[in-house]
């Protein structure tokens, strides 16, 4: 009888799921959790702390501590307002009536306080492309045309008045069906327009989608496709275009692919007919560049800037060659990250140079080396940015270097830095919470325009040795705000701008950008600023050196 009697009396405490405190009673056991608002913490922005208490016995008391520090109020909420950024452990510790305990602990992200929007943009049109948008800027046609691209694999074609004129493929997915497009449209003074496209994928790294073709204008046919990827060695590399700007000149076009087999080559630009190749490391990662000094350039990644003169590389014919000279290839200058950024060419004490931004083993820094024979000439680091994977740089009215910054997670160490080339001292800085991927643009006064990764439009204006901010849009409230877009592009929250601003000669911008919710669409925008009427009279105001991008200086 007494051994049922115990039986029963445990199967009872089973059942109801009781179990004891320390002071003998008879209660569920103690769970401590609490509640972050809002979700997305700043600098200097109000955050409210709630705890969610379950079991035990109440009466409850809590404390409270942020970053090692006991807060004075033990409440069931705590509001605190943090005065720096970082990563901050908040700790709940909760004690019920029984002095039971139970503790939570949770790490909170703060990021640098938020630059509040300010300017005024119009939007003057806003055509739609169906993919993601990732380095691929606009261009402009002398006849106001506008053209671009998106991963989807298509060029896009839009007449001054944002109207779409026609769609055509750059090329249809063979043997790698995840190869896309991430090339920027160069156009001839004839309206021709070239384009690289085609990439590799991490399961593969192999494609034989890439390519590089001429369009015309008026009617989007395919003027000729380059076909002649062949190595003196008798290999024919399957082309990896990762991001790349073709360089037009007189009669010749330059451009390249990257990867294990990349190649750098010129060709015919009225028939693609190759004349000449090289294959350095790595190969062309993005843009040619054309100096004033004869040479061709680009940037290898973590191979590289490297230089050859035209004349050599166009009388190359199958023969291979070898770049005449290449910079910051090895060592601790050399880079270390796979860098796919933009490189402009500029002067330094009277020298034709090329400047870029770069990380290396050291850090990320801000360079100028000779045209003529890679020399450095200026070497300036950021001290305090993350590590550099995109971006680039353009030169401003005073010959100063303006890079974009990428940021790290609640740090306001993004943004843009303006460097001396010549006194290899740092300008100015315009700090911001947010990645800065694509290369900045100067404008006829001056200022500065630059998209961010978080969809923002950014204007800003040297002031001595500080950024004046003109300009900050949240570019997706702009375009959903107007009412020709507002069914389109849907509750698109964030435009991701993850290229080039691109300025044209009557002062209209052109970005690009990606709904960043779903990632299936994208656009790009023209938008006015009163303060903008036209590009900056620089050595390089913006990606490509100018509208249509024909990457010669």
């Amino acid at each position: 009888m007494k051994k049922t009697f115990l039986w029963m009396v445990a199967v009872l405490g089973l059942l109801c799921g009781c179990d004891k405190n320390k002071e003998g009673g008879e209660t569920t056991p103690l769970n401590a959790n609490f509640t972050i608002t809002p979700e997305k913490v700043y600098v200097g922005n109000a955050v409210s702390f709630e705890a969610d208490v379950t079991g035990g016995k109440a009466p409850y008391t809590y404390k409270w501590t942020v970053g090692g520090t006991v807060q004075e109020k033990t409440t069931k909420t705590l509001v605190y307002t943090f005065a720096k950024n970082g990563s901050t452990v908040v700790i709940l510790d909760v004690t019920d009536a029984k002095g039971n305990t139970a503790q939570k602990k949770k790490a909170v992200i703060v990021d640098a306080a938020q630059i509040a929007e300010t300017g005024e943009l119009t939007v003057n049109w806003v055509g739609k492309m169906m993919g993601y948008n990732t380095k691929s800027a606009a261009a402009v046609a002398n006849d106001g045309s506008v053209y671009s691209t998106c991963q989807n694999n298509k060029l896009y074609k839009w007449n001054a008045s944002g109207e779409s004129v026609w769609v055509k493929d750059i090329f249809v997915r063979k043997a790698n069906q995840k190869s896309f497009t991430s090339g920027t449209p160069s156009i001839d003074t004839d309206g021709t327009i070239f384009i690289g496209a085609g990439s590799h994928t991490s399961d593969g790294n192999v494609s034989s989608d890439g390519t590089l073709k001429a369009f015309n204008p008026s009617d989007g046919s395919v003027k000729w496709t380059f076909t002649e990827w062949w190595r003196s060695d008798g290999t024919t590399p399957a082309p990896t275009c990762q991001g790349p700007i073709v360089a037009i000149d007189a009669s010749t076009v330059y451009f390249g692919c990257t990867g294990q087999n990349g190649i750098v080559l010129s060709a015919d630009k009225a028939t693609g007919a190759r004349k000449g190749f090289l294959a350095p490391a790595g190969g062309a990662r993005s843009g040619i560049l054309l100096s004033k000094s004869g040479l061709v350039h680009w940037y290898g990644g973590k191979y590289g800037v490297f230089g050859i003169e035209k004349s050599v590389l166009d009388a190359g014919g199958a023969d291979k060659l070898t770049e005449k000279w290449r910079t910051f290839g090895s060592g601790d200058e050399g880079a270390v990250n796979n860098y796919e950024g933009q490189i402009a060419c500029t002067k330094v004490g009277g020298e034709d140079c090329v400047a870029g931004i770069v990380t290396d083993a050291l850090g990320t820094k801000v360079y100028a080396v000779k045209a003529s024979d890679g020399e450095k000439v200026c070497a300036v680091y950021i001290e305090d940015t993350n590590t550099q994977d995109q971006g680039g740089v353009v030169i401003d009215k005073d010959g100063n270097i303006v890079a974009s910054l990428n940021n790290t997670v609640g740090q306001d160490n993004g943004g843009i830095a303006i460097v001396n080339p010549s006194t290899q001292e740092i300008v100015a800085r315009f700090r911001t919470q947010e990645k800065v991927s694509g290369s900045p643009a100067i404008d006829k006064a001056g200022n500065i325009h630059f998209g961010t990764e978080s969809g923002y439009y950014y204007i800003v204006k040297l002031s001595g040795s500080k950024c004046e901010l003109l300009v900050k849009r949240n570019l997706a409230d702009l375009v959903v705000a107007d009412s020709r877009y507002s069914t389109s592009f849907g509750a698109m929250s964030t435009a991701k701008i993850w290229c080039s601003p691109v300025i044209g000669d009557d002062g209209k911008m052109y970005i690009c950008f990606t709904d960043n919710d779903s990632r299936e669409f994208g656009g790009v925008a023209c938008l006015s600023y009163e303060g903008c009427t036209g590009p900056g009279e620089t050595e390089w105001p913006m990606m490509g050196h100018d509208r249509r991008h024909t990457c010669k200086q």
